[in-house]
């Protein structure tokens, strides 16, 4: 082995190599705030098993909200894996902390999903709260490869789910005026999307954009086949003229 060949492996065995992969802008206030959120994603999504389960007891057999709520924990735990991942990519460390059990219990006699539809509203905006929080910290650091990845893979659809949420609290909240049917018909239609609430499509404002697009495409089309057939009739009329 040569000369230079050692002095690289000593180089690189007495180094931390952490360090070499963290740029002075991801500081050590920016790696917590980071944890912090993959705490509060861990936090989220335990509150929504416990909801999922609960909606699952016999007593209470809301299978359509078990769903959503079987939905929203799953994405909790895979923004959570990502971001840890995402943690340990800049440098940083994983460094877990105890979750709280969720207090949060689904009335069963009466069953009344105001309550938890309010709390999971409220789980939700903290979510949100705290990725704008991040995101505020990573721009005053001068940290833009962490403040894009905040804002393209977590604020903007964090964004629909909070509107997502409050219009679902509205609903149960109408519903819950008279109990009975309009439950049962809520949770039915929940079932029938797979958990996916029903209207979340128009609060996508992609989901609009795409639809104004295929308008103008089928309004272009049309202009073009009505062009296409107004000189079709003149090239007949000259022929016959000829």
């Amino acid at each position: 082995m040569s000369e230079q060949a050692r002095a690289i492996i000593s180089e690189v065995s007495g180094h931390d190599l952490d360090q070499w992969l963290r740029p002075s802008t991801f500081t050590n206030e920016l790696e917590e705030s980071v944890r912090g959120h993959i705490h509060e994603e861990l936090t989220s999504w335990i509150f929504y098993r416990k909801l999922a389960a609960d909606c699952s007891r016999a007593n209470i057999a809301l299978h359509g909200f078990a769903m959503l709520w079987e939905r929203s924990a799953k994405e909790c735990l895979i923004d959570m894996q990502w971001l840890e991942k995402y943690l340990i990519s800049r440098g940083g460390r994983c460094k877990p902390t105890n979750i709280e059990a969720p207090k949060c219990e689904w009335p069963d006699s009466p069953v009344e999903p105001v309550g938890p539809c309010r709390e999971a509203f409220n789980v939700q905006r903290k979510l949100f709260v705290d990725l704008e929080k991040l995101c505020t910290l990573a721009e005053k650091c001068q940290d833009t490869a962490l403040l894009n990845a905040i804002e393209s893979r977590f604020l903007r659809k964090h964004a629909k789910h909070l509107k997502n949420m409050g219009d679902l609290l509205q609903q149960v909240t109408r519903v819950s005026k008279q109990p009975g049917l309009g439950l049962y018909l809520l949770d039915a239609e929940l079932r029938h999307h797979n958990g996916c609430i029903p209207w979340m499509s128009m609060n996508d404002p992609d989901t609009i954009e795409e639809g104004i697009r295929a308008v103008t495409k089928k309004i272009s089309g049309g202009l073009a086949l009505q062009s296409h057939h107004e000189g079709t009739k003149l090239a007949s009329k000259e022929a016959g003229h000829c």
